[in-house]
């Protein structure tokens, strides 16, 4: 059996905890709109939907979280393409998009994403070991 980096667990936990907080969204997003339904019911409705997009995000989230905690190949190559879509995210917004500036917080997510890609991209070959039967 292959040793877990201790980065993947880290990785892994902050993942599980992201998908913990971005539950704990969805579940006050339900309840702001059962809140705003009959007083507000225009307002209701972003409420409602907000709410599903988290719950739909925080359930990959879980499962990535999971997967990387296991050593999964799938969960890692899905680490990979989350950490590229934000860099090419937060790199478009901030030195191609409308403003395009550059601010702290885009610096620091630049930052630390480009550094898990790195990371990512180094263990890779704890990844790719021969994995157990499930």
């Amino acid at each position: 059996m292959v040793a877990r980096p201790v980065g993947i667990t880290i990785l892994g936990g902050l993942v599980a905890l992201a998908a913990l907080i971005l539950f704990l969204m969805s579940l006050a997003s339900f309840i702001a709109t059962l809140a705003f339904l009959i007083p507000f019911p225009s307002q209701a409705g972003t409420f409602a939907w907000n709410g599903l997009l988290f719950f739909v995000i925080s359930v990959v989230l879980g499962i990535a979280g999971a997967g990387l905690l296991r050593m999964r190949v799938w969960a890692w190559g899905m680490a990979i393409l989350v950490a590229l879509v934000t860099l090419v995210y937060v790199g478009y917004n901030a030195f191609v998009g409308p403003g395009a500036v550059l601010t702290l917080p885009g610096a620091l997510t630049l930052a630390l994403v480009g550094a898990v890609l790195v990371y990512l991209l180094g263990v890779s070959r704890s990844f790719r070991r021969a994995q157990p039967a499930m």
